[in-house]
């Protein structure tokens, strides 16, 4: 797999991208992006086409009452970007999501904590923190350890470890021009259920519980 620092070295673009302090990114393959919305508790149906600044802007906007997906292909992947959110790693969207096939979502928040998670037909397998990845949780904890091997856990930056890992696991190379052109931006109006696979709920707070309220 060649170095494990350049594969980390290789992300390190996202230092200087509008989701650089906090998110959470999501891949999910084997189906369609209208159903990965509504896994994650979002309705498409009142869904807008943006680019990326817009929904960063309006998820912004909406930070004290509503949580905004945004979505689009990548490849064979439908990618879900969510900007200082954080649905992607509640246990019950891990696994809906992933229950047509494979899901890899990765988080970030600007107190420093972090999370890896890998779900395959709706069992939610590994969950790991990047500071600590030797201790690990889910149905098969130890699943993505031949891909994990040979990056630099205890001396990379935790962000690009784990965009490296997620290019290990799914082959789609995490890349600045995932955030070129138009995301299908939802509004989240279900929770998603209440199992967090990640940060506590007291730790996130409102970031978790939005309401529906959508801005106009």
């Amino acid at each position: 797999m060649g170095s494990g620092n350049a594969e980390v070295d290789r992300h390190g673009w996202i230092h200087d991208s509008a989701v650089r302090d906090a998110a959470c990114l999501t891949l999910v393959r084997g189906t369609d992006v209208f159903r990965v919305a509504r896994a994650f508790g979002a309705d498409p149906a009142r869904g807008r086409h943006w680019n990326f600044e817009e929904f960063c802007e309006e998820s912004f906007a909406c930070a004290d009452k509503q949580s905004l997906i945004g979505l689009r292909r990548v490849g064979e992947w439908t990618l879900v970007a969510e900007e200082s959110r954080f649905e992607g790693v509640r246990h019950a969207v891990l696994a809906e999501a992933s229950s047509g096939g494979e899901l890899v979502s990765v988080y970030w928040d600007v107190g420093g904590s972090g999370g890896f998670a890998h779900a395959v037909g709706g069992e939610v397998r590994t969950f790991f923190e990047p500071v600590l990845p030797e201790y690990r949780s889910g149905t098969r904890p130890d699943d993505l350890e031949s891909l994990r091997a040979g990056l630099p856990w205890h001396e990379a930056e935790r962000v690009p470890l784990m965009l490296a890992l997620s290019a290990r696991v799914t082959g789609c190379v995490p890349d600045p021009e995932w955030f070129v052109g138009q995301f299908l931006t939802c509004p989240v109006v279900g929770t998603g259920g209440d199992v967090v696979l990640g940060p506590a709920s007291n730790q996130i707070g409102s970031l978790f519980h939005g309401s529906a309220g959508w801005r106009a």
